[in-house]
């Protein structure tokens, strides 16, 4: 995608009878369509992102964040709207190769044909950094990661494997495959981002007993529609 995209910007200019040509990094962040805003690090919206990184992803990784941006992608606000009658939502991981940033930019998050794993056929996330950052490979120590805006609404919870899941049941938003781990639901902090509440679980990682005979050691949010996301942020990190 994003060797498409420089394609046809190249014959665009070529055909254009603009004598200035932009400069290169000017040109690739405008084939995007995606507003990037560096948030800086004496902010408080830093501060408490670092700590859910860190609470979530103590002991595994150990990432350090080197660098946040605010994310708003050309249309996505409007087909997020769909749902702004659903309540619960959470800010969730999501882990990617750094190949494919530009395409999910560009794009966002999708569900491929070819998409699958053991809740099925739709978009992962993650409440633990550590789960998200395996699935994250980087380019050298420097690796990419996403928080998104997820609407959960209503939950079906799952304890065993189902490769064969499309959507989720009838009257429910989401699936959740409930690990033996979980942030501290009592160190969840609530912000409000274009006037909804969501809620950042950035507590410490702790056992949930009830959930202990489950297959999944993590928890795993699943979504099976596109526009019940949105990418709020995208995050530089360092790996050991």
């Amino acid at each position: 995608i994003a060797q498409a995209m420089q394609k046809q910007r190249t014959i665009n200019l070529e055909t254009s009878d603009v004598e200035e040509v932009p400069h290169p990094l000017d040109d690739q962040y405008e084939m995007l369509k995606c507003g990037l805003k560096l948030v800086p690090k004496k902010d408080k919206e830093f501060k408490l992102l670092n700590e859910y990184m860190v609470n979530t992803g103590s002991g595994w990784y150990n990432l350090k964040l080197t660098n946040l941006w605010k994310v708003d992608r050309e249309n996505e606000a409007d087909r997020f709207k769909a749902h702004d009658k659903l309540g619960n939502r959470k800010l969730l991981w999501h882990g990617t190769n750094v190949a494919v940033v530009a395409a999910i930019l560009k794009d966002g998050l999708r569900i491929m044909p070819h998409s699958g794993g053991r809740v099925g056929a739709g978009i992962y996330f993650a409440s633990e950094n550590s789960k998200s950052a395996g699935y994250t490979s980087p380019a050298g120590k420097r690796g990419i990661m996403f928080l998104n805006e997820v609407v959960l609404g209503k939950e079906h919870h799952i304890r065993r494997d189902d490769w064969t899941l499309k959507s989720a049941p009838k009257g429910c938003n989401c699936i959740i495959a409930k690990g033996h781990t979980e942030p501290d639901p009592a160190e969840d902090e609530e912000i409000t981002i274009d006037k909804k509440k969501v809620i950042v679980p950035k507590g410490k990682v702790i056992n949930v007993p009830e959930w202990s005979d489950s297959s999944f050691g993590q928890s795993e949010y699943l979504i099976y529609r596109e526009d019940q996301c949105r990418i709020r942020y995208l995050l530089e990190v360092q790996f050991p």
